[in-house]
C-alpha cells in the first residue's frame, strides 16, 4: 500500500517532502541527465481560490533557496484572485495549459506543486493535456473528490455550525441555476451534493470528468495519470475549508448519506482504476501525507 505519514504542520516538513518529490526519491530524477553539468528540472506553482502567484511565494522561496539556479513558474490565472473565483474551472485548466505550453523553459517538462483548487486544476492539466509532461505533481489539500460545502464561506464559519450556508447552496446548484453557477464560480464546478447524485453526474461539467466518474470512461485520462513518477497528496486534520477535510486523498462521503466517508483505497474509483490511482499505489508511486494547519497556511 501507499506510504501513509502523519507529521505536524512545519514548513520544513513540507519542504523535506517536497526535496524528496524533486530528488527523485519518491520516483524518477530531476536531474535533466543530458545536461553537460545538473539541471533541475523546473517546478510550476499553481495557487488555490482567491489566490494568485504571490500566494506561492514563500513556496517559490524554499525551492529556490534549497536548489540554486532551478527555474520556478509560479503561474497564475488571469488577475489571481478575482479570475480564481469567477472563471469556470475548464477555462482555467486551459489557460494553465496555454501558459505552460508559452514557457520554453518548461518545454521539457517539469514537477508541479499545487494548493487547494489549484490541486484540481493541476490533475486536471495532466489528464487533459500533460505537454509539455509532468514528472512529479504534489497536491496540497486540493479536493479531489470535490467538496460538499462552499470553500469561500466554510473557513469562516464551518458547516457544523452554518449549516443553512450549504443548504441554500444545495438549492441552488440541484436546480435551474446549476449550470450557470459552474460557468461563473469556479467551485460549483468541483462541488458534490452526495444525497443527489444522480444530477451531480448529469450536470457537473469538471470534476465527474476528470475523475472519470460516468460510465463512459476517457482513457487518456487514466494514460495520463499513470504516466507519472509519483502523485503526492496532502490533506490537513485543520482544514475547515475542504468539507470533507480528507477529499485530498479522494474520500468522500458515500453516496445516499453526508456523515460516512468511503476511504479511499475502498472507493469503486480506486477498486476499479478509473484515473489509475490503484496502479499508482500497487506500484509504490502513490503518496499519501498529512498536516496540522489551517488550509489557508499551508503553502506558508
Amino acid at each position: 500500500d501507499s506510504n501513509v505519514e502523519m507529521k505536524p504542520c512545519f514548513s520544513t516538513f513540507v519542504v523535506t517532502l517536497l526535496v524528496l518529490v524533486l530528488l527523485g526519491a519518491l520516483g524518477g530524477t530531476s536531474r535533466l541527465l543530458t545536461s553537460p553539468e545538473p539541471e533541475y528540472r523546473p517546478v510550476v506553482l499553481m495557487h488555490g481560490i482567491v489566490g494568485s502567484a504571490s500566494t506561492m511565494n514563500t513556496a517559490k522561496g524554499w525551492i529556490e533557496r534549497d536548489f540554486p539556479g532551478i527555474y520556478v513558474h509560479n503561474a497564475e490565472i488571469g488577475d489571481g484572485v478575482v479570475s480564481s473565483v469567477i472563471l469556470s474551472m475548464n477555462k482555467q485548466v486551459s489557460e494553465l495549459a496555454a501558459s505552460l505550453r508559452a514557457d520554453p523553459r518548461l518545454s521539457r517538462g517539469f514537477n508541479m506543486v499545487c494548493h487547494s483548487q489549484g490541486g484540481l486544476l493541476c490533475r486536471a492539466y495532466v489528464e487533459r493535456f500533460n505537454n509539455p509532461p509532468v514528472y512529479n505533481l504534489m497536491s496540497w489539500a486540493g479536493p479531489n473528490s470535490g467538496v460538499y460545502g462552499v470553500p469561500l464561506l466554510n473557513g469562516y464559519c464551518p458547516p457544523d455550525l452554518c449549516a443553512y450556508i450549504d443548504n441554500r447552496f444545495d438549492e441552488l446548484l440541484n436546480g435551474k441555476l446549476n449550470k450557470e453557477l459552474q460557468e461563473h464560480f469556479s467551485f460549483a464546478s468541483y462541488w458534490k451534493d452526495p444525497l443527489d447524485y444522480a444530477t451531480y453526474l448529469a450536470e457537473n461539467d469538471f470534476l465527474a470528468d476528470i475523475n472519470n466518474e460516468r460510465l463512459q470512461k476517457n482513457a487518456t485520462y487514466r494514460e495520463n495519470l499513470i504516466s507519472l513518477n509519483t502523485l503526492a497528496l496532502q490533506y490537513s486534520t485543520a482544514d475547515r475549508t475542504v468539507v470533507p477535510r480528507t477529499s485530498p486523498w479522494f474520500e468522500f462521503y458515500s453516496i445516499g448519506q453526508d456523515r460516512t466517508l468511503t476511504m479511499w483505497n475502498t472507493s469503486e474509483q480506486y477498486i476499479e482504476d478509473w484515473i489509475g490511482m490503484r496502479t499508482l499505489d500497487e506500484q509504490g508511486r502513490l503518496q499519501l501525507s498529512t498536516i496540522n494547519c489551517s488550509h489557508g497556511l499551508i503553502p506558508d
